[in-house]
C-alpha cells in the first residue's frame, strides 16, 4: 500500500500555477499532488496522485495529456459516477466553489491534514469565459469547514484563507 503524505498540493490552471508551486514545494518536505481538471493536468511533469473535475466527459483527454508524462496511475475524483471516475463525491458542497473546492472536499475525506492551493486564485475568467468570482459563494459558505486545513498561494483564495507558512504546517489538526 502506498504511503500518503499529510500534505496535498492542489494545482489549478491559472497562469500563476508554476510561480505558486515552486515556493509551496519548498515549504513541504513531502506532499501529494492533485490537478484540477483538464487545463491543469499538463502544466508540469511531476507525478500527480489525483485529478478532480466537475467535467467527467474530459477524462479521456486528461489521460491522453498525462500519458505524455508517463503518469496515468492517478485517481479521478468527480461528483458523478461515470466511467473512469474512481472516487465519487455524491454529496458535493453547494453552491459550487469550482473543481478546486470539490478537490478540497475530497482531500479532507481522504484524510489530508494540510491542503495548499496553487494556481487557484479564483480571479478573472476561466477558459470558457466564465467569471471565477461566481464561485466565491461556495468558498464563503463552507469556510468554517475548510479554513483550518487549507491555505492558498495566490489571489482571492489567499486573501480568504491566508498563505501557508511553517507554523501552520507544523500545527496539528
Amino acid at each position: 500500500m502506498e504511503v500518503k503524505s499529510e500534505i496535498l498540493i492542489i494545482t489549478g490552471s491559472a497562469p500563476c500555477v508554476l510561480e505558486d508551486l515552486a515556493p509551496a514545494k519548498t515549504l513541504a518536505a513531502s506532499y501529494d499532488l492533485m490537478a484540477v481538471g483538464l487545463d491543469a493536468v499538463d502544466k508540469y511533469p511531476e507525478r500527480i496522485k489525483y485529478v478532480v473535475t466537475y467535467h467527467p466527459k474530459e477524462i479521456k483527454e486528461i489521460a491522453e495529456r498525462r500519458a505524455g508524462y508517463g503518469n496515468t496511475d492517478y485517481l479521478v475524483i468527480s461528483h458523478q459516477e461515470k466511467p473512469g471516475v474512481d472516487i465519487c463525491i455524491h454529496d458535493w458542497w453547494l453552491p459550487s466553489g469550482s473543481s478546486s473546492l470539490l478537490g478540497v472536499q475530497a482531500a479532507q475525506r481522504l484524510g489530508y491534514d494540510k491542503i495548499i492551493l496553487c494556481g487557484c486564485p479564483l480571479e478573472g475568467k476561466n477558459s470558457e469565459g466564465g467569471a471565477y468570482e461566481n464561485f466565491h459563494a461556495g468558498w464563503k459558505r463552507h469556510l468554517d469547514k475548510i479554513a483550518p486545513y487549507v491555505r492558498s498561494m495566490s489571489g482571492w483564495t489567499r486573501e480568504l484563507l491566508g498563505a501557508p507558512d511553517e507554523q501552520w504546517l507544523e500545527g496539528g489538526r
